[in-house]
């Protein structure tokens, strides 16, 4: 058991437990976390799970929980007017103080300070400049990983393609991480909206078949490309200003391949506030 964690890839036996595993925690979110069951889900003792979990992932499953939570709590003091109480409550703390204590060290700001930044942000969006560049892309191989609902959510296929990957080798080159979006969330219920999360891979893997995975491309192509900086629940409010004011603006004409966003670092060793993220709208 040693060096289990290494045994990664499609339909390694520890791929596919912990990919229950992570299933298992994405769908009992809002329920108390019981250590012994997601090892169970797994397969595995409660002590070679966690072993083989952090190993893996880089975090421990508290730590990725939580993640998890303020995630998506950043999303509800950024686009709903919940009490901070229920926000709290609902992100698994007992208390308002210890949400604020959890969501400050992890984001850089209180909750209130960021539903009020967010608000202020909105008001004077029309006014924001942004600096948009029109460049030329090249085709980009990955494996996918469907996800079907809410787009704050695709975390989950990310996870699993982390998963599969295993942890990175010093002789890899360094991967890439693209999310593409295929429906409008203004005309799509959040449970239908379609997203896929997509990574490039070592060469050693490509081409092996994966349940639950598929082979495809990140097209080629001119695109418009405006870096944000800062929360993955802020995104949406640089797309609406891509598409209202830039896009009017521009004299082009959108393209085909849908909404495509590469993340140039991750939320599993980086704070939401030093995340980034490329926009990549599709030009004719």
């Amino acid at each position: 058991m040693r060096h289990a964690y290494r045994q990664f890839g499609p339909g390694a036996l520890y791929t596919v437990r912990l990919l229950r595993a992570m299933d298992y925690l994405w769908r009992h979110l809002d329920e108390p976390l019981l250590l012994d069951r997601l090892a169970d889900a797994a397969c595995f003792s409660r002590f070679h799970f966690h072993r083989l979990y952090r190993n893996l992932m880089g975090e421990t499953v508290m730590e990725s929980r939580q993640r998890m939570l303020l995630h998506r709590a950043a999303d509800e003091l950024g686009s709903t007017d919940k009490p901070l109480s229920r926000i709290a409550a609902r992100a698994g703390f007992g208390s308002s103080a210890a949400f604020i204590r959890a969501f400050s060290g992890r984001y850089g700001e209180t909750p209130g300070r960021y539903r009020q930044r967010r608000l202020m942000f909105l008001n004077r969006r029309e006014s924001v400049m942004r600096q948009v560049e029109i460049v030329e892309k090249e085709a980009v191989a990955v494996l996918m990983r469907h996800h079907r609902g809410p787009y704050m959510e695709i975390g989950k296929a990310f996870d699993a393609l982390r998963a599969v990957l295993g942890p990175p080798r010093s002789d890899d080159a360094p991967g890439r991480s693209f999310g593409l979006y295929l429906d409008d969330q203004a005309q799509t219920p959040a449970a239908d909206c379609r997203s896929i999360a997509c990574a490039t891979v070592p060469a050693s893997m490509e081409g092996k078949a994966m349940d639950g995975f598929e082979w495809g491309e990140i097209p080629a192509g001119r695109y418009a490309a405006l870096l944000h900086t800062g929360p993955y629940a802020e995104l949406e409010e640089s797309w609406d200003w891509l598409y209202r004011r830039w896009l009017p603006a521009s004299g082009e004409m959108p393209g085909t391949t849908p909404c495509v966003e590469e993340y140039l670092n991750a939320p599993y060793d980086t704070p939401p506030s030093e995340l980034k993220t490329l926009l990549l709208l599709s030009l004719a």
